[in-house]
């Protein structure tokens, strides 16, 4: 019997095509171990399947839900969490055995590893539209700050004139939306919603989790529909 297609998934066949990076995430550090990593893993130096030291692997269906658009994914994709790689290292999306994986650090921040598989996961659904680069990092980065950062939300976090954020209020913030503090602020000044003189202080700041848990306030969140309308805000034809 066919495996069926989950719903937000359209069907593409990569059984002609080889194993690949899709995208790097990070500095040239960062790539460049992304790039000995796969490289060893093609040529049997190293197994990601099945989970062991080398990696902690979980599907990536509840991001592709979270992201919510339907998008050309490989049927399956995965996510390792690499435990023996660099604190410099980020992570990277590939094709390998025709299936989709996205490698992140196992070391990093919890918020920095979910922003970082969101992103790498929506690079496996974007890059046969967008196959330069520069342009697919673009598309992937404002889908998904599009999705985890709506404007009505990290407006809700900061107040006219705000100029003082404690660290424990940074790191509350940054948990709600499960990205690292200066993606909300970036996202904030983007939108105009704080200043870069204010931007310029806040991004100094340390987020120190509490001890205790606190309620924060955000509004609802708008849904949404077509990918180039509502995500970037164009009708754009020529991919």
């Amino acid at each position: 019997m066919a495996k069926r297609q989950p719903k937000n998934q359209l069907p593409l066949d990569f059984s002609v095509r080889g194993d690949r990076i899709v995208l790097h995430w990070g500095q040239a550090e960062s790539q460049q171990q992304a790039d000995q990593l796969f490289e060893g893993l093609v040529h049997g130096e190293w197994r990601v399947e099945p989970a062991g030291e080398g990696a902690d692997i979980s599907s990536a269906q509840e991001i592709i839900q979270l992201i919510g658009h339907r998008l050309p994914y490989p049927e399956t994709i995965k996510i390792a969490h690499l435990h023996q790689v660099d604190d410099n290292f980020i992570g990277f999306s590939a094709i390998y055995h025709q299936k989709g994986w996205v490698f992140v650090n196992a070391h990093a921040d919890a918020n920095d590893r979910h922003y970082h598989a969101c992103l790498l996961t929506a690079s496996l659904g974007l890059y046969t539209a967008y196959t330069d680069p520069a342009t697919l990092v673009a598309r992937t980065e404002q889908l998904i700050v599009d999705k985890l950062l709506p404007a009505s939300d990290v407006s809700s976090f900061f107040r006219e004139g705000i100029s003082k954020i404690p660290p424990f209020l940074a790191a509350d913030i940054a948990d709600f939306f499960r990205v690292p503090f200066p993606i909300v602020l970036k996202r904030a000044l983007d939108l105009q919603i704080i200043t870069e003189e204010q931007y310029q202080n806040f991004i100094t700041i340390k987020p120190k989790r509490s001890a205790k848990p606190r309620e924060l306030y955000v509004a609802k969140e708008g849904s949404v529909e077509d990918l180039e309308s509502q995500l970037f805000g164009e009708e754009d034809t020529d991919f």
